[in-house]
């Protein structure tokens, strides 16, 4: 799970004592995040990242909100000063901080993530990598994060949201709030961020197929204001007939509609309520992503994606609709190997009960943004070079501080595959 505008002390709770330990550090070290921003990586080309984010104002999912719902959703302050929020009656701890305000430097994570330093050294250090909202205007207005992207040499983005990624499964009981909550936040992301703004920011609605109709009318009026791409999570949804499979042919207007207008689906990560059935193990069902144990880690890696794309691929959505492009956005790609041979192993012992040959699906219709420090050689070799996207997370804490890292961990490539991850495969699925 996304570690987002926070840092965790090993010897704290969270959500008791985070935000007054965030506070105290911006009031320390104000002064370095003015540090002058250096690319430590340099390329003859600009990059086209699969994976940034933006950080949500104050009223990003209140100021569309219908009157109606003003007390399903709203902002509370507690005795301390801290605000949060309450969604359908419930205190909403997705992300302890959800005013991004101190918030975690980009990349400060790293060196956790490449192995040179334990999670309990990079944590130790939690008070030095944080720092003020107000010192980085570009995580909440398009202009300047264009000027970070120049000096990033960041040609293009899918813009991401952080907060709202959690709004599906914290609300799975109540489809109609769900709906109400997104239209709300897509009209939010439509002004302030824009779907394609100077065809360099490609912001993407947050989209749920909790109600078949209204998806496609959401997809449809975002596709009206020059939207390419959407945002999903790889789950199971949740409608008012109870959970049904994202390949279940009720869908299938929405995916035909996607295909039709050549609509990039990211399936990115973001809660999709697998701690539910791990707590089948552990007696825990409610989220802890700060708590995992090594059991945890173990049983939900990779499954929330792994599971998406089984349903799409064996359950024949994508051979309905082969013109469908999806792309896995911050899953990882470490899973993809074991899934790719467990197709191949059934569709050899059963091929007549598949709707086709899933390798010919998952070549045809799918896109894989990975983590930096997957085994991105071995990715290549089972999709192909033509289908990996280089995605920074930026700016994220266990992102890259500078985009253009990323090639760094694309040493066993030439240099037409580098640009081809690099630059070449967004930039071909965007159309620009």
């Amino acid at each position: 799970m996304s570690i987002v505008g926070l840092v965790v002390l090993p010897d704290q709770t969270p959500l008791q004592h985070l935000q007054s330990i965030c506070r105290l550090a911006a009031a320390l070290a104000p002064n370095d995040a003015k540090q002058k921003d250096l690319l430590s990586v340099e390329l003859s080309y600009e990059m086209y990242d699969a994976d940034n984010h933006l950080y949500e104002a104050a009223d990003a999912l209140t100021r569309h909100l219908p009157a109606h719902r003003d007390r399903d959703l709203f902002w509370v302050t507690d005795e301390r000063g801290h605000r949060h929020l309450i969604l359908d009656g419930n205190w909403w701890d997705y992300i302890p901080n959800p005013t991004f305000d101190p918030i975690a430097k980009a990349g400060c994570l790293e060196e956790m993530f490449s192995g040179k330093r334990s999670s309990m050294q990079v944590m130790a250090d939690g008070m030095r990598n944080v720092e003020p909202l107000q010192l980085r205007p570009e995580y909440l207005q398009r202009d300047r994060r264009i000027e970070r992207m120049d000096a990033q040499m960041v040609r293009a983005a899918l813009m991401y949201p952080t907060l709202a990624s959690g709004i599906e499964e914290y609300a799975r009981e109540n489809p109609s709030l769900i709906v109400d909550i997104l239209w709300g936040f897509n009209r939010w992301l439509q002004e302030e961020w824009g779907f394609a703004h100077e065809q360099r920011i490609f912001a993407t609605p947050m989209l749920s197929l909790v109600d078949p109709d209204w998806a496609v009318k959401m997809l449809e009026w975002s596709i009206n204001h020059g939207c390419r791409a959407v945002y999903m999570r790889p789950a199971a949804v949740p409608t008012a007939m109870g959970y049904r499979s994202p390949a279940d042919p009720i869908f299938d207007p929405f995916w035909a509609r996607c295909a039709e207008a050549e609509i990039l689906v990211c399936i990115h990560l973001g809660e999709s309520g697998y701690y539910r059935q791990s707590g089948d193990y552990t007696g825990r069902y409610r989220r802890h992503a700060f708590s995992l144990s090594p059991f945890e880690h173990v049983y939900l890696h990779g499954r929330a994606i792994t599971d998406f794309l089984s349903a799409m691929v064996l359950q024949g959505a994508f051979t309905r609709n082969p013109r469908l492009r999806l792309l896995s956005v911050e899953n990882g790609s470490d899973w993809f190997p074991f899934f790719v041979e467990s197709c191949r192993l059934y569709y050899q012992r059963y091929p007549a009960d598949f709707p086709e040959d899933p390798m010919e699906a998952i070549r045809r219709n799918l896109w894989i943004s990975p983590y930096w420090e997957d085994p991105l050689p071995e990715l290549a070799a089972t999709l192909s070079t033509s289908k990996i996207l280089a995605g920074s997370d930026f700016p994220h804490a266990e992102g890259l501080a500078e985009p253009t890292d990323f090639v760094k961990s694309l040493t066993g490539f030439n240099e037409d595959d580098q640009r081809m991850i690099m630059h070449d495969n967004l930039k071909s699925l965007l159309g620009v």
